[in-house]
Parts: structure tokens; C-alpha cells; sequence
């Protein structure tokens, strides 16, 4: 199900109202969430992204404060603009600087004649957005019941996916992105709506079927029938678009594994959620659960018992480290790392190499292994992914 785009309804009603687009064109592609009248600047917080401005000219103090308002729309994410124009406002008015700013912001600039009665034109649209809407709604409530239950869902919702395309034996993969102000400052559900608006802009120049909606503070994107490659292609440039688009934000984004079957994004999701903690870890923004590596198999381990038995390799180390002020511990991680190398880990370290040479010693003799024999390099490599699994997961208990 697409969002409705401004494009429809200016096709739509074009004829009957005689609307004539002037510059904007490439924006026609914008969400239209809602129509608003108003023109008074001080208002601008009340815009959320995705309205279409329906202005008079009324009240506007010459051309300065008319081109002024419209430069505020653009920089709220407003969907478009429409003037009446044969009253206070005349076609010959406009300048050609604000069209070919209007194209050069692919902001849609429409006029219609004053003759045509302005409310009858809203209500015609006001039908188009509220039967979107609704639309809207119902499918992303059956996509979030199925995010927070799984639920075995009922013959009213498969008739509701299969109507906008939706095969339930299909294949379905889940994408997650959450965003944060400065200091881990969760963003507010208005600020929240607008990213969603301007990722339904962007979405809507594309092809493929992605629905898109707000969930638990995050916005949600639904895959169907998509490869894994697609996939990364899309939410790269999703990413790098936000983040443009929006600099005082970071984003961050998981996307989880392609799986058959309506019943299991709950699964793609949970997949998703855990891709972006594991890239918080990691410090990437964006991460898939199929490219985490052996951290996929212990998300899926249900006995942590295990992991706990191996994180206690360390815990020599550990203690020793807490007792002597040393750092054995991270001396043997970036051993590990560089398989060997004392000279890489020396440098990561900076410290001399027989200072190295003497932990790699010291390491040896704590934990009684033996590092050039391959079955204790892999149980201590694996204590430390299950170190780091910990870290990320579940809370911390060594340090």
C-alpha cells in the first residue's frame, strides 16, 4: 500500500479545477499526510511534514513576506503549495526566482483560478487523504500486531494484505531504524513523524513494495519479496539520505533476516533490533543480522549457561588485571586479533615489545594455556564473542 502522493491528487483534480503546476515537478513524488491553511509564520511548529499549503495571499505584506513564507514551507518539509490566484495574488506576481527555487528544491508550486470554490476543492482532497489514511492505518496495525505477537491472524487482516498486495506464504524482511539526538536523546514521536515523512518521499521514487510505519519510538520498513543485496542497497541510501537530510541526528539501522511466512517478521524484527546493538557496539550505523558472523549463532543459543562457562576462561585474567593494575585481558584480545603479532599489538597498545612479550608470557602462565595450540586459541576466542555478546545483550559482569 503507497503512501498517497501529491502526484495522484494534482492528476486527479487538475481538470476540474484547472490546476496549473509552475515549478516542482520532481516533487510530485511527495507524501500528502494533510491539507493546511495558514499564513502566518508563527505557526510553523504546528507543521509536521506533509501537508499541502493552501494559501490566499490575503495576509501577506508585499512579495518579500509572500516568498518568505513559501521559503519556511520548503524548509518544514511541507508537501507542496497551492494558490488561487486572480485576487490578491496574480500569476504575473511570482517571481521567477522562487520557481527556480521551487526546482531546484523539487518543492511542487501549483495555482488554480480564484472562480473555483476553495472549499470545495478541499473537501475533494480532504476524501482522497482520509480514505489513504485509513487505509494506511488499518495495515500498519495488522503489521504491528503481527511485530509484537506473531499472531495467527484472522481472515479480515489476510484479506486486508492480499487487497495491497501482500502474499502471507511470502517472504518478508524487517529493517529498523532508530534515531538520537546529541547524548542518546531519544527524538520526540512529532520529530519521529517527520523522518518517517521524509523516508516516504524518498521511498516513493522506487518501485519496490516497502511499507513504511512508527513503532516502539523507531521507524519500521517492511520488505516483501526483496534480496538481501536490494535490501542493503535501499537502507544505505535510506541511511545516507537521512542523514543529510537531518544532521542533528544520528541514525542507526538493522535490518533483519528475509524469512517465509506473514507469522514470522516478529522474528525479522527481533533480528533487526539486535543488528542495531550490535552495530552501537561496534560504532557502524548500519548492520545486518545476516553479516554478524558467529554473533548470529549465539543470538539464537537459548542456553546462556554456556556462555557464562566460557566467559569464565577470562576471569583469571580478570583478577589478575584488578589485583596488579595490568592488562592482560585486552593484551590477549588484540593477540588474538593479530594472531600472534606482537609487533601489531605492541603498536595498538603503545607500549615496547618486550613489554608485550612479557604479558603474552605472563598470559600463559595465569590461564595455563598453551597459544600456539589451535583448540585454546578457539575456546578463548570464543570467550571473548561471548564476552562481547554479554556486553551488548545482556549486562556486563566482567570487566
Amino acid at each position: 500500500m503507497a503512501t498517497l502522493m501529491l502526484g495522484t491528487v494534482f492528476e486527479e483534480t487538475k481538470d476540474k479545477y484547472q490546476l496549473k503546476l509552475l515549478a516542482g515537478g520532481q516533487g510530485l513524488h511527495r507524501s500528502l499526510r494533510w491539507m493546511y491553511f495558514s499564513e502566518d509564520i508563527s505557526n510553523a511548529d504546528f507543521l509536521r511534514g506533509g501537508e499541502l499549503m493552501l494559501l490566499t495571499g490575503h495576509k501577506f505584506k508585499g512579495k518579500v513576506d509572500f516568498e518568505n513564507f513559501v521559503k519556511m514551507l520548503m524548509e518544514r518539509n511541507s508537501c507542496g503549495v497551492i494558490i488561487p490566484v486572480g485576487k490578491y495574488i496574480m500569476e504575473e506576481d511570482i517571481s521567477q526566482e522562487l520557481l527556480d527555487l521551487c526546482n531546484e528544491e523539487n518543492y511542487p508550486f501549483m495555482i488554480m483560478p480564484w472562480k473555483y470554490h476553495f472549499p470545495d476543492f478541499m473537501q475533494a482532497v480532504s476524501r482522497m487523504i482520509f480514505a489513504s489514511t485509513h487505509a494506511q492505518n488499518q495495515l500498519a496495525y495488522t503489521f504491528q500486531m503481527l511485530l509484537k505477537y506473531a499472531k495467527i491472524y484472522e481472515a479480515e487482516d489476510e484479506n486486508r494484505l492480499r487487497s495491497n498486495q501482500y502474499d502471507p506464504a511470502g517472504e518478508y524482511c524487517v529493517a529498523v531504524i532508530a534515531c538520537r539526538r546529541a547524548f542518546s536523546e531519544q527524538v520526540s514521536p512529532s520529530s519521529l513523524l517527520y523522518m518517517k515523512t521524509l523516508i516516504e518521499n524518498h521511498l516513493n521514487q522506487w518501485p519496490e513494495k516497502i511499507f513504511v510505519f512508527q513503532y516502539q519510538n523507531q521507524i519500521i520498513l517492511i520488505f516483501h519479496h526483496t534480496s538481501c543485496k536490494q535490501i542493503g542497497r535501499h537502507m544505505g541510501n535510506i541511511l545516507r539520505f537521512c542523514e543529510q537530510s537531518s544532521p542533528a541526528y544520528s541514525f542507526y539501522c538493522g535490518i533483519g533476516s528475509p524469512l517465509l511466512g506473514i507469522s514470522n517478521i516478529k522474528e525479522s524484527f527481533e533480528r533487526a533490533c539486535a543488528a542495531i546493538q550490535f552495530g552501537n557496539f561496534h560504532a557502524a550505523h548500519l548492520v545486518s543480522f545476516e553479516n554478524m558472523g558467529l554473533f548470529q549463532l549465539l543470538y539464537s543459543c537459548q542456553d546462556h549457561s554456556i556462555f557464562e562457562r566460557f566467559v569464565q576462561i577470562l576471569q583469571p585474567l580478570a583478577d589478575y588485571d584488578t589485583q596488579c593494575n595490568s592488562q592482560l585481558v585486552e593484551t590477549l584480545r588484540l593477540y588474538l586479533k593479530y594472531n600472534g603479532s606482537v609487533a601489531q599489538v605492541s603498536d595498538e597498545m603503545y607500549c615496547h615489545r618486550n613489554t608485550t612479550n612479557y604479558r603474552v608470557k605472563k598470559i600463559k602462565s595465569v590461564l595455563g594455556y598453551d597459544l600456539e595450540d589451535g583448540k585454546a586459541l578457539f575456546r578463548l576466542q570464543m570467550a571473548f564473542a561471548m564476552l562481547d555478546y554479554r556486553a551488548i545483550f545482556e549486562p556486563s559482569q566482567l570487566h
